[in-house]
């Protein structure tokens, strides 16, 4: 009985051994060290549709689903205001900081306008504004992951009409995900940070009567 019991704790301690080997995480690839991803929350379903309808009434409302028609509205306490989370994937904390850029439009069949039709601010209201090549950033402090919201408010003279919110930019046209250089979001000598192809062109914020 005893010459049993000392093999079998043998044989735990081996595979014990093993999987201690085999539960040691590296870093990863180095060139993915300073590699990090940016999206809309959509409890982390990027292929899902997000979208708002903010009502001339300032009435205000959102659902996602598996296409730009699916899912349940769900009203908002908050009138005229679409609130679009963005989430910052990172399992580091860096030195630096690291910036991401977002991008709204127009889908083509509207002409809102920045600055008289809507305002773009953070959650605590300090407004934002976009580069000369029209791109709204958010910084992540440390390059923490986490989860920002940005609010975007419908002016009660706008027009009805149809936004598009981008995390990667729409003037490169259809991101490719077989060519990671379409998916880059920001880069610099310290980081890149990319978006997701599936997500693209998924966000959308409807002003109707």
């Amino acid at each position: 009985m005893k010459k049993i019991l000392f093999i079998m704790a043998t044989i735990v301690a081996f595979v014990l051994a093993g999987c201690e080997s085999h539960n040691i995480w590296d870093d990863g690839p180095p060139e993915m060290e300073h590699v990090y991803y940016v999206c809309f929350h959509k409890t982390n379903i990027q292929t899902d549709f997000l979208s708002y309808e903010v009502a001339q009434n300032g009435n205000a409302r959102w659902r996602f689903g598996a296409n730009a028609t699916a899912g349940t509205w769900t009203t908002t306490d908050e009138q005229w205001v679409a609130t679009v989370p963005f989430q910052f994937h990172s399992e580091r904390v860096r030195t630096y900081n690291t910036v991401i850029y977002f991008w709204i439009t127009n889908d083509g069949t509207s002409a809102l306008t920045a600055g008289t039709d809507y305002t773009v601010t953070l959650e605590n209201g300090s407004a934002l504004t976009p580069d000369a090549n029209g791109a709204y950033s958010l910084t992540w402090a440390q390059t923490k992951k986490g989860i920002q919201n940005v609010k975007i408010k419908r002016s009660a003279t706008s027009p009805n009409g149809v936004l598009k919110v981008n995390v990667l930019n729409p003037a490169n046209g259809t991101p490719n995900a077989s060519d990671l250089s379409t998916t880059v979001n920001n880069q610099t000598a310290e980081y890149e940070v990319r978006g997701f192809t599936m997500d693209y062109n998924k966000t959308t914020i409807t002003f109707t009567n």
